[in-house]
């Protein structure tokens, strides 16, 4: 190929990657690339650690409920608090809150996956 046609395969491979991509390749003003919205502040962080300490702290009095309540509510709550925790880190630690959709849709569709293989491994093992 000559240097010509490998320069334009590159603008028109670069076009292709900035249309699909929505804009994720250049960044907005003051953002890095990828980012819709700036980070929290630090403030937020801090805030978001409290609520997750409370919230393990609830779990861990939760679980000295054994006994005077039905397991199956303990697992329900525990499972409940378990994924708020889940999506409060993925949202704020992970950034998948500030970042382009195209992030959170990989996430979620690899979390769907993973559990969807789960439960057929717990099928072929005849638990349900």
């Amino acid at each position: 190929m000559s240097e010509g046609r490998i320069q334009t395969l590159e603008e028109d491979l670069s076009a292709v990657a900035r249309a699909e991509l929505g804009g994720a390749l250049t960044p907005a003003p003051g953002l890095l690339p990828g980012e819709e919205v700036e980070h929290p502040s630090p403030f937020k962080y801090v805030v978001i650690f409290l609520i997750l300490v409370v919230v393990t702290a609830v779990e861990i009095g939760i679980s000295y409920l054994e006994g005077s309540v039905s397991s199956g509510v303990i697992v329900a709550l525990l499972l409940f608090f378990g994924i708020v925790k889940f999506v409060l880190v993925a949202a704020y630690f992970m950034h998948l809150k500030t970042d382009q959709p195209i992030f959170r849709r990989f996430f979620i569709m690899g979390a769907v996956a993973a559990f969807v293989l789960y439960l057929i491994a717990l099928t072929t093992l005849h638990v349900f």
